[in-house]
């Protein structure tokens, strides 16, 4: 099936904080503001979306329930009633996005590390010019990689790929049972499956450990100038060079409501 990252929404507690750093210091853009909690940054909804949950709760059951809609990654899948169908076969739940949250249908469901996820219909215009930055790849930390890899590629209709190392590698697994990649391409871009790595980043010397909770890479033309911008507004930067995939140097930071970013380039 043929699938691509729609967009990703991250929370953010100051919207114009987190606004001026992507849009100025990663470099992505100036941020539209569609309404009162929220800012993007992309085109014809492809991008990045920027989200200040609101403090509300539910219960359901013995669960309760709170603003988890702030996070997810957006898949846009060629047929969302065939991948619907294969929810229902496995007895998956999801839950239809409201009218008008999104420009095409869309469903929300969890994965089986309950990494939020939401599915697409594909269909909506693709932007007039290809944009000067892309997201390359989503990591999501789930603790049985194959599980979830299952899940990705038996009920969403993903296709699993072949890590592409760096030629110095650094000091992490690359054993399927705890990282893969689920990719239409040969450049390590699309959906990473990793297991948490409590020494990942004492054992590569980075200040952040890119293996846990998650994160968004964008790919940009020059890392270092976006590097530059960054460590002159006094934001800890761990430059992991090319480390982990080939022809890819890799930075990673912190946004300012402490989401993992990755900021990557092709060299």
């Amino acid at each position: 099936m043929t699938w691509s990252i729609h967009h990703v929404s991250l929370i953010a507690h100051d919207l114009d904080a987190a606004a001026h750093f992507f849009g100025t210091l990663i470099g992505l853009g100036a941020a539209r503001a569609p309404d009162g909690h929220s800012r993007f940054i992309g085109e014809a909804g492809r991008g990045l979306r920027l989200h200040r949950p609101g403090a509300a709760l539910a219960r359901s059951g013995a669960a309760l329930l709170g603003p988890i809609g702030a996070r997810y990654v957006a898949l846009e899948v060629a047929s969302l009633a065939a991948v619907e169908a294969k929810l229902d076969q496995a007895g998956l739940a999801y839950a239809p996005a409201l009218p008008g949250e999104f420009a095409q249908p869309a469903i929300y469901t969890l994965d089986p590390a309950h990494n939020l996820l939401v599915l697409l219909q594909a269909g909506a215009a693709a932007p007039s010019a290809p944009p000067a930055w892309h997201i390359h790849h989503v990591n999501l930390q789930a603790e049985n990689v194959r599980e979830t890899v299952a899940f990705y590629t038996g009920v969403i209709g993903l296709k699993e790929g072949r890590w592409r190392a760096a030629a110095q590698r650094g000091d992490f697994s690359i054993d399927p049972a705890e990282l893969a990649v689920l990719t239409n391409a040969d450049d390590n871009s699309g959906l990473h499956i990793i297991r948490p790595d409590a020494g990942f980043a004492y054992r590569n010397r980075f200040a952040h450990n890119p293996s846990i909770g998650g994160h968004p890479a964008f790919c940009v033309p020059d890392v270092r100038a976006v590097k530059a911008r960054l460590e002159a507004a006094g934001v800890l930067v761990s430059d992991a060079g090319v480390y982990a995939m080939a022809g890819m140097h890799q930075i990673y930071v912190l946004d300012p409501s402490a989401n993992m970013i990755e900021v990557n380039q092709n060299v």
